[in-house]
């Protein structure tokens, strides 16, 4: 018999009505794992194959969330008991559902208490750039109840290099600061700054997500090696009891591969005339600066850093402060310009950075400049 996909479709409405609407379909031919993979969780930059799921049918679905209260609109979602339980009012402190997968095993997840109502998505990718990225949250039912408690639900992001079989894999499902994410190392006591509490009446979210408790959204990340075949498993599954179900949501579209590179910028140095002590253009300056504006509008650029220097007239802290407000009289002039950029930061760095001798006046117009960085945008 062909899979069946849970397909959770969250139509979410205001507080005001007395309860949430929820849809559930179910289908075997329309939307298997390997079409939901690549239509609703695949980026940029990456290609995949040997897309596989392990688990109950009801285990795997596509969430949909229109007003991203949950920081996602759309996704694939995993679950230890049926997806579409994620949905709706918090109506029990234990939700759950008994799947009837009490001696799941994964070779990859070694675990000291029996496992069971797994899930596991998984499957070979080959990515573009030197890293590949997603986004992510679990949640649980077990919150807060299980809180510094011996056994937490497994959950894990596991990526490894295809070649060389005894490669041990590396757990991506962590928080910026390397702490893996389970129960214990994310709830209203520990990272709690990641943490979305679901369990009282007054939560934003008790009427409209199960779950107790929850992440706010996290990114997974990983260096690789470009070009080469690697494996990522998603898994996540019950421990001692097959009770009180946990999720994890991927973001879609949001696994892709990036550059970590810091593209070399292109250096250029423009003299403007400003008058002494002062850091607003002349009106000659300013048609000069328009017309660079007009160029810089045909690129992109990745983000740009405008620095300011002056002579050595004067007293230093008092320069420091003056180069910085005419580097900032550039960067007024590029976001009013609109010039297409990530971002612009400007420095002010005084006379500390002569390009020639202050002792005429020849060298101290060519040490009042503003250097510019510009760095390419990203592939």
């Amino acid at each position: 018999m062909k899979p069946i996909v849970a397909i959770i479709i969250l139509l979410f409405v205001t507080q005001s009505q007395a309860q949430q609407s929820v849809s559930v379909v179910m289908t075997n031919d329309t939307l298997k794992p390997a079409k939901m993979v690549r239509e609703y969780f695949m980026g940029k930059g990456v290609s995949v194959s040997n897309i596989q799921f392990k688990g109950h049918p009801n285990a795997l679905g596509i969430f949909e969330d229109k007003q991203q209260l949950t920081g996602f609109k759309k996704g694939i979602i995993l679950s230890t008991g049926r997806v579409e339980l994620f949905a709706g009012k918090n109506s029990r402190t234990n939700a759950g559902a008994n799947l009837m997968r009490n001696f799941f095993f994964d070779e990859d997840f070694i675990t000291h208490a029996e496992m069971c109502d797994g899930a596991v998505l998984e499957f070979d990718f080959i990515a573009q750039h030197d890293s590949v990225a997603f986004r992510f949250l679990f949640g649980s039912d077990e919150y807060p109840e299980f809180v510094g408690k011996n056994f937490n639900d497994a959950f894990a992001l596991l990526i490894k290099p295809k070649k060389g079989r005894h490669t041990k894999p590396n757990n991506i499902g962590t928080l910026p600061n390397g702490t893996t994410v389970m129960i214990n190392n994310v709830n209203h006591k520990k990272n709690s700054e990641w943490y979305v509490a679901n369990d009282y009446f007054e939560a934003p979210l008790y009427n409209e997500l199960e779950y107790d408790g929850l992440t706010k959204p996290i990114v997974a990340a990983c260096r690789v090696i470009p070009n080469q075949p690697y494996h990522l498993k998603i898994i996540i599954a019950d421990l001692e009891d097959c009770e009180y179900d946990s999720g994890v949501l991927l973001e879609a579209l949001s696994f892709g591969s990036y550059s970590t590179k810091k593209p070399k910028p292109i250096r250029k140095n423009y003299f403007f005339s400003f008058h002494t002590s002062e850091s607003a253009l002349e009106p000659m300056e300013s048609s000069k600066l328009k017309r660079l504006t007009d160029s810089l509008n045909k690129f992109t650029f990745d983000s740009i850093v405008i620095i300011g220097h002056t002579d050595s007239t004067g007293n230093e802290t008092v320069n420091k402060q003056l180069s910085l407000d005419r580097a900032n009289t550039l960067a007024l002039s590029f976001k009013k310009a609109n010039i297409k950029t990530t971002y612009i930061r400007t420095e002010g760095k005084g006379s500390s950075l002569p390009l020639r001798s202050n002792n005429n006046e020849n060298g101290h117009a060519t040490n009042r400049r503003v250097e510019v960085l510009f760095y390419p945008k990203r592939q």
